[in-house]
């Protein structure tokens, strides 16, 4: 018996088979939104590498199609059941607080829910849908990246503006990379041989897009990304927080509606500040004197700093790990230096050697003196996603 999660992103597709005691089985990645076509990469069940290219493909829909056959096909050759199917849905909105059987009735509440995420839901249901048609017979499950953030009280998830003011939407701090979170709280609790709800922590997960989250005895208080994405934390082309009124001034001066979302959207944070997204450019540019790259880490680690000091209030300092995950989290062991510089006051020391040596699980890279531990955890989404479906 196997499991299959399916993760449609904006550009991408990321695919894994599980089996029974969660062990990858093999891997299917695919980037559809390059100029340049399909690419698929990835591992089959023989540990054998697959690579495939299209140029005639460049959209969510045929990229899912050639995805789902695949699967179909491997499933058969290596006479495998597929036991379950699992998707990742960005927005699940107030009504969707954990993982849910997938029904007509569940995919139509779903389908509600595009105005909060118009971007993801509709490529998510895409997914759901097309898994539903070719995989019949199959259970499938959907896990929202909103729920683990459903327990944020009303003093941190209300925006102080007048309820109601939209007919389609409730303007709310939702948050997102909650699977990631779960994720990193069930590491985490394992590292320290403690049960996740008697964990206090503060998440950091780091990458094209980033957030910092704040548990509180293994549940989400409060998170930096909002009613959408774009709140909180510097991020590739996000703008995070900023004042509303350099929206409204831009307006003013004859921008239009899409022109204002193109920029906070995708061409601000640290492509506005220096006209890159990626993090190692920048890094390497940085160090070889490029000023705009200088400026770019400062805010962007001076940002994370701030929300690290401001989560440490509200855990009145008692915190048992600060958590660095997703790719910059991760791969960057020079970012973690930099947003630890002159937090040993809170108590967070860092050990440089290990946090300089590369590596491919979790690990503590605590300093000796530090009253927090600090863990560098590996982002697994799909696993976590296969993990809420083995024990539902």
């Amino acid at each position: 018996m196997a499991k299959l999660i399916v993760n449609v992103g904006s550009t991408s597709v990321k695919t894994q088979l599980f089996d029974d005691n969660l062990y990858v089985k093999a891997t299917l990645n695919a980037d559809y939104g390059a100029t340049n076509g399909l690419t698929i990469e990835g591992v089959n069940v023989q540990g054998e590498a697959f690579f495939h290219h299209d140029e005639n493909i460049h959209d969510a829909k045929n990229t899912l199609a050639f995805l789902f056959n695949y699967w179909r096909e491997l499933l058969a050759k290596n006479e495998l059941n597929l036991s379950e199917i699992g998707h990742r849905v960005v927005h699940g909105g107030a009504d969707f607080k954990a993982i849910t059987t997938i029904s007509p009735d569940v995919l139509a509440q779903i389908a509600q829910l595009d105005n909060y995420a118009p971007l993801h839901n509709p490529l998510n249901r895409l997914g759901i849908e097309m898994a539903r048609e070719l995989f019949a017979n199959v259970p499938q499950f959907a896990v929202f990246d909103t729920a683990f953030h459903r327990e944020i009280p009303d003093y941190a998830g209300r925006y102080a503006i007048p309820e109601k003011l939209s007919a389609n939407v409730d303007f709310y701090r939702y948050g997102f990379h909650g699977i990631s979170c779960q994720h990193s709280v069930n590491a985490v609790a394992k590292l320290l041989n403690k049960s996740p709800e008697n964990l206090n922590l503060i998440i950091l997960h780091l990458g094209g897009g980033a957030s910092a989250t704040v548990v509180r005895n293994g549940v989400s208080v409060d998170t930096s990304m909002g009613f959408s994405p774009t709140e909180g934390l510097i991020m590739a082309s996000r703008c995070g927080d900023i004042d509303p009124m350099i929206a409204i001034t831009l307006q003013r001066e004859g921008k239009t509606i899409e022109d204002i979302n193109r920029l906070l959207n995708k061409e601000s944070g640290l492509q506005g500040v220096c006209g890159e997204t990626d993090m190692r450019t920048i890094l390497n540019k940085a160090e070889h004197g490029d000023e705009s790259c200088h400026i770019a880490l400062k805010l962007f680690c001076y940002r994370v700093k701030k929300y690290v000091g401001a989560y440490f209030a509200v855990l009145n300092g008692h915190v048992d790990a600060l958590i660095f995950t997703g790719g910059i989290g991760e791969n960057a062991p020079a970012i973690r230096q930099q947003i630890l510089e002159d937090l040993n006051g809170l108590g967070f020391s860092l050990n440089s050697d290990l946090n300089s040596q590369r590596f491919s699980s979790n690990i503590d890279i605590s300093g000796p003196f530090s009253r927090s531990r600090i863990f560098v955890i590996h982002a697994e989404e799909e696993r976590e996603i296969a993990q809420q479906i083995q024990f539902f």
